[in-house]
């Protein structure tokens, strides 16, 4: 083993992972597989018994660590879950949301006991950075992930486990600290103004998530065009921002003469604020690590390795937090490093590179590469990926590095240097070509279901072994090709196999119900419940399975505001007709069918939808489903009913294996209590099968 460092991040990650993830008899059996075909591969490769005794120490060693720490730190924390107690402590972090709400990160005390970091919904407190808040009763609940947004993953690679609930007598305290920090935040939210003021709502908001990695200002249709591009990236602040900036600023530095040590000062403290300013993602650490260390290199003549540095970034930062392996956002940083920094280079070390045409295949495989290292990631977090990243990161990556260094110009000079206008030209053309590109189909595919998540993760350690063994770039190559066309063969197979079979999903947060019906090209969207994030259960539910057009989608309650949700969450979907329940008519364009008497329609030879004064019954061949509101009371239906909304107190609740309730209080006891986003496919002979997604 040539480069430890290597080799002890390599054993350090391993044994992590296998801590936080792979913790049952099933797992422990893959791990003795994976640790025998390590020691069969690695002695025919020539590793000595020093190199397998250094990962296995480190391999040991995280292993280690992260069971202390989750046996002294984790649990002693989540035993808190569903108790009551007091919390003080100081603003870590926060976001502002519409109607005066924020979300704090408080770290402090619990009940003057145990130390931990929490999350706090509330309305908004006036505090910033530092500042301290005292609850003094609250119920601490465990932070559980969702269908649209797994919080508790997210979270937990932060490491904050508990939500502060129903809090009662809540003071804070202004105590100016954290000033440097308060200011740079400030600044940011000028500067974000300016740019949505100068440029418009999109490009502005576009431009502020190249700059700071603010997404949240993005509509949510010009997000979806951007992934399906392949150039959704440029909006997480990471090794691209920060080499870009940092590259920028030492230009300016070497032209001016500074030397050098005093340039690499200057370099570290801008990398520093920009990391500040982008609420400091573990993505952009990871960079300033990995630019630091090339130029440390530099500074004293060394010769820079990016696979060292790259372990080195790793393992200090897995050393000070050993649950960022559950950070998606760490591990596609990674990812993407190892592919452009590592990967790449040794993929097209031996093509040529002497006319500008050799120079350009060379680029196109080099983004290739680094698409290919990061798609298996990316299937496992994100509902659809790009095909056409590659060619997109070629042309439409270099604009959008330019539009980020006017932005930091900007930024830099307080709006001196008049550039907003030029960058929003260049944002104008980048938005249209990614709106025109996503709407093809051929440019993404669906990946939001296990088998082609599993297919992916097969294929990925299929090209690992081939290389390891081979060590030929062909074989290597054509086993890379023969993967990606076996992904989306796979998506393109579940995809049409599942129309044919019909399937009735219930999404949405709580016990709220939005249901869409598919069966064969046709799908229905019926919004029973008119809950306001219903849309971006739908608009998942529609990305994962690829379903691009919808035949209808009727709306019974909040019509104008779910009319414009929708609309928004689903721009790129292909809606024939919007049925109104009412006669209430939203002032945009569509093809609306108004109904005064809460009825809608349709049927053909083998299935029947009928929706009337609330409640919506589905007939396949001999089944019928049912799904009403918990106060209608107890359906006559003997296929499957599902209840949504509260059940009053002291009502009979019936569940022989055929009722569903999404209230989970009153009928907590019951098997399918609670559940909300599933979907339960029907088959002809009358059975059915449901299936809980998370």
């Amino acid at each position: 083993m040539k480069r430890k460092m290597i080799g002890i991040t390599a054993g350090y990650i391993s044994g992590l992972f296998f801590a936080s993830f792979f913790t049952d008899l099933k797992h422990l059996l893959i791990l003795i597989g994976i640790f025998l075909s390590f020691m069969m591969i690695g002695k025919q490769k020539g590793l000595s018994v020093n190199d397998f005794a250094v990962f296995s120490v480190s391999f040991a060693l995280a292993f280690m660590l992260c069971e202390i720490y989750t046996h002294f730190v984790y649990n002693d924390i989540i035993s808190y879950d569903n108790t009551e107690g007091s919390f003080s402590g100081t603003v870590e972090d926060y976001d502002s949301y519409a109607n005066d709400k924020a979300c704090y990160i408080l770290k402090g005390k619990i009940n003057n006991i145990c130390t931990a970091k929490i999350l706090f919904y509330s309305d908004e407190l006036n505090v910033k950075y530092g500042d301290k808040v005292n609850i003094e009763k609250c119920t601490f609940r465990k932070i559980s992930g969702d269908y649209i947004f797994d919080s508790e993953i997210y979270y937990k690679s932060d490491r904050i486990f508990l939500t502060a609930e129903k809090a009662v007598n809540v003071t804070t305290e202004n105590t100016n600290a954290h000033r440097i920090r308060n200011f740079l935040i400030d600044y940011r939210e000028r500067i974000i103004s300016d740019f949505r003021i100068n440029l418009g709502d999109d490009c502005g908001g576009f431009l502020a998530g190249m700059v700071f990695g603010e997404k949240r200002l993005l509509d949510s249709s010009v997000k979806t065009s951007l992934y399906r591009t392949g150039i959704g990236h440029v909006m997480a602040v990471s090794g691209l921002h920060i080499s870009v900036m940092a590259m920028f600023i030492m230009l300016i530095l070497n032209f001016f003469k500074t030397n050098r040590f005093l340039s690499f000062a200057f370099v570290n403290i801008f990398m520093a604020f920009m990391v500040i300013m982008a609420g400091s993602p573990v993505s952009a650490i990871r960079a300033m690590i990995m630019i630091d260390i090339a130029f440390s290199a530099k500074l004293f003549s060394c010769r820079n390795d990016t696979f060292n540095s790259l372990a080195i970034a790793i393992l200090l930062i897995c050393l000070e937090n050993p649950y960022a392996v559950y950070s998606p956002g760490f591990l596609l940083s990674v990812a993407g490093t190892f592919g452009i920094g590592v990967f790449a280079p040794y993929m097209v070390k031996k093509f040529p590179n002497f006319k500008i045409t050799d120079r350009i295949i060379r680029l196109f495989l080099t983004m290739l590469c680094t698409s290919i290292a990061v798609m298996p990631l990316s299937m496992i977090y994100f509902d659809e990926v790009s095909i056409i990243s590659p060619v997109a990161n070629i042309f439409i990556v270099p604009m959008c590095s330019f539009c980020m260094i006017l932005g930091m110009i900007y930024t830099i000079t307080g709006g001196l240097i008049p550039v907003l206008h030029s960058a929003g030209g260049i944002i104008k053309i980048i938005l249209f070509i990614a709106e025109k590109v996503s709407r093809l189909k051929f440019a993404y595919i669906s990946c939001g279901n296990s088998v082609t998540v599993k297919t992916a993760l097969i294929c990925a350690v299929a090209v690992i072994i081939v290389k390891v063994i081979t060590e030929n770039r062909k074989y290597t190559a054509v086993s890379i090709a023969l993967s990606i066309g076996i992904n989306i063969l796979c998506s393109f197979l579940y995809s049409n196999i599942n129309r044919n079979i019909f399937t009735v999903a219930v999404l949405g947060k709580e016990n709220n119900a939005s249901v869409v019906i598919s069966y064969g090209k046709r799908n229905y969207i019926i919004d029973l419940s008119g809950h306001y994030k219903s849309p971006q259960y739908v608009g998942k539910y529609l990305s994962q399975n690829g379903i691009a057009s919808v035949d209808v989608i009727l709306l019974s309650d909040n019509v104008n505001s779910l009319y414009s949700s929708y609309s928004s969450e689903l721009g790129f979907t292909d809606i024939r007709e919007w049925y109104i329940i009412g006669n209430r008519v939203p002032h945009k364009k569509g093809k609306f069918v108004l109904s005064n008497i809460n009825i809608f329609e349709a049927e053909n030879s083998k299935y029947k939808i009928r929706y009337y004064s609330g409640v919506l019954t589905i007939t396949f061949g001999n089944f019928e489903m049912r799904i009403l509101s918990a106060k209608s009371g107890i359906s006559e239906n003997r296929g499957l009913t599902v209840f949504y909304g509260n059940i009053p107190k002291d009502s009979e609740i019936l569940c022989d294996g055929k009722n569903i309730y999404l209230d989970e209080k009153e009928a907590v006891s019951y098997q399918y209590a609670g559940m909300n986003n599933f979907k339960t496919e029907i088959y002809k002979d009358g059975t059915y099968k449901i299936i809980e997604m998370k």
